[in-house]
C-alpha cells in the first residue's frame, strides 16, 4: 500500500515566481499532473510583465488546486513566507519558477512521513536539467543531519517536503537571505529534529544562463553560505573554506585547519596506457566528447582482494573564452570529505588524488571553480576535459612517480 487509502492529507506546494514565463508553466503542470489526490498549489507572484500573468490566470480557470496573487514583494524569501501563510496543508513543498518535479514525487515523500512520524521534514534525489528539460546529470545528495550540514548542503531544495508545524515552528525561511534561505532552514530544523531521505529522485533543478545558481554563486551566494555556516556553527568547514580559499573571518571562534593546496603546473603528462585499471571506473558523469559539467563525479570499485591507492585525473584546463587565462582550481571529495583544493594555471595537467585504501569502493566529487554554458551548446555546463581517469594501486603509483 503507497499511501493510507483513509487519509490523504492536503499537501500544499509553494512557487515564488517573478518572469519566468518561459519555464513556469512546465513547473505547475509537474505539480497538477502528479498521482497524489490531495494537494493545492500557490504560486506567489512579484509582479511579473514576462507573460507569466496570462498563464497563471490559465490554470486558476481550469484547475481548482491552482492559485496565485501577484504583487511587488521583497523577493524569493518574503515569497515563500506568504505562500506559507495562506497554504492550508499539513505538509508543504517548495519548488521554484523554473525546477520540476519528478512524477510520483508528492506521493512518495507523503508515504514516507506517514511511515516516519519522528522526521520534521523527508528530502529525496535531484537531477540537473538544461533549459530544454534534458536531464545532464544528479545532484550530490544525502541523508542529512546537524553534523553533516556543517560540511555542504546536502538536501536539494525541490526535493525536500516539510510538516507546515514544523515549518511555522521555525518562522518560515530567513528574509534576510536571498541565496541560501533554504540551507539555512535545513541547519535550523536539523539542530532539534530528524530529517528523513528517500533514495529516490523527486525533482530536478534547471541549470540555465539567467538562473541565480549561475549569475550570483561567487558574488552573493558563497559569501551569504560562509556567514550562514559560520552563524550556526561557530567556524566554517573545511569543505566550504575550500570552495573560497581567499575567505577570511573577522571573527574566528574556533578555527579549522588550513585547507591544503596542490598546486598543478603546465606539464607533458606521461602515458597512462600501459598502467592502471580504467575499467574500475564503474561510472561518472563525463561527457561523450569528455568535457565534464561543475561536480564531476566518479566511482571506482575494486577487485575482491585489491585495493585502490590513488586516482590519476589527466585533464587539459581550456580557456573557456578568447584571452580568457587558464587557471583552474577545484575542491575534490573522497567519500564525502575533502582531500584539498587542487589548482593549475596550465593547459595539461595531472591531478593525484589520494582515495581511501580500506574501502573497496570510493566516490570521487570534483567541484570546479569555473564553468560555464557551452558556447557551442546551451544543453549543458562545462568545466575542463578529463582526457584519462586512472586508478592505480600502491605499487603502480610508485611506479609511476618513479618513472
Amino acid at each position: 500500500m503507497l499511501v493510507s487509502d483513509q487519509f490523504f492529507p492536503l499537501v500544499s506546494i509553494i512557487t515564488p515566481s517573478f518572469n519566468q514565463a518561459r519555464f513556469i508553466r512546465e513547473t505547475i503542470e509537474s505539480v497538477l499532473n502528479q498521482d497524489y489526490p490531495h494537494l493545492e498549489h500557490i504560486v506567489i507572484d512579484g509582479g511579473s510583465t514576462d507573460g507569466t500573468l496570462e498563464i497563471l490566470n490559465h490554470f486558476r480557470q481550469t484547475d481548482n488546486r491552482f492559485r496565485f496573487v501577484s504583487e511587488p514583494d521583497r523577493g524569493q524569501s518574503h515569497a515563500i513566507n506568504k505562500g506559507l501563510a495562506m497554504a492550508a496543508g499539513e505538509i508543504i513543498g517548495w519548488v521554484n519558477s523554473d525546477d520540476t518535479y519528478q512524477p510520483g514525487a508528492i506521493r512518495k515523500a507523503v508515504q514516507a512521513l506517514q511511515q516516519r512520524p519522528e522526521w520534521a521534514m523527508v528530502h529525496g534525489g535531484c537531477y540537473v536539467i538544461n533549459e530544454n528539460s534534458q536531464i545532464q546529470s544528479s545532484i550530490s545528495v544525502a541523508p542529512a543531519d546537524y553534523q553533516k550540514l556543517y560540511h555542504s548542503c546536502c538536501v536539494c531544495q525541490p526535493a525536500a517536503f516539510i510538516r507546515k508545524d514544523i515549518l511555522q515552528q521555525m518562522g518560515g525561511v530567513d528574509e534576510t537571505l536571498n541565496f541560501c534561505m533554504d540551507y539555512d532552514l535545513w541547519i535550523r530544523i536539523a539542530k532539534n529534529h530528524l530529517i528523513g531521505y528517500v533514495p529516490d529522485h523527486l525533482a530536478n533543478a534547471r541549470i540555465h544562463r539567467t538562473a541565480k545558481s549561475v549569475t550570483q554563486w561567487h558574488s552573493v551566494g558563497l559569501p551569504e553560505v560562509l556567514k550562514t555556516v559560520e552563524k550556526h556553527y561557530g567556524s566554517i568547514s573545511k569543505t566550504w573554506l575550500a570552495h573560497a580559499p581567499h575567505y577570511r573571518k573577522r571573527e574566528t571562534p574556533r578555527p579549522h585547519p588550513q585547507q591544503q593546496v596542490i598546486h598543478s603546473h603546465p606539464v607533458q603528462p606521461k602515458n597512462l596506457s600501459s598502467i592502471g585499471h580504467p575499467d574500475r571506473v564503474t561510472s561518472m558523469n563525463r561527457y561523450a566528447d569528455l568535457w565534464v559539467p561543475p561536480q564531476f563525479h566518479i566511482t571506482i570499485e575494486a577487485t575482491p582482494g585489491s585495493r585502490f591507492h590513488t586516482l590519476l585525473v589527466k585533464g587539459r584546463a581550456l580557456a573557456l573564452r578568447p584571452g580568457q587565462p587558464v587557471n583552474l582550481s577545484a575542491n575534490i571529495l573522497v567519500n564525502g570529505r575533502s582531500v584539498g583544493t587542487y589548482q593549475t594555471s596550465g593547459q595539461s595537467f595531472v591531478w593525484e588524488i589520494p582515495l581511501d585504501h580500506n574501502q573497496q569502493i570510493n566516490q570521487v566529487t570534483i567541484l570546479s571553480s569555473r564553468f560555464l554554458t557551452d558556447p557551442n551548446s546551451s544543453h549543458r555546463m562545462i568545466c575542463f576535459i578529463a582526457d584519462e581517469v586512472v586508478p592505480l594501486t600502491a605499487g603502480e603509483a610508485d611506479y609511476y612517480k618513479r618513472n
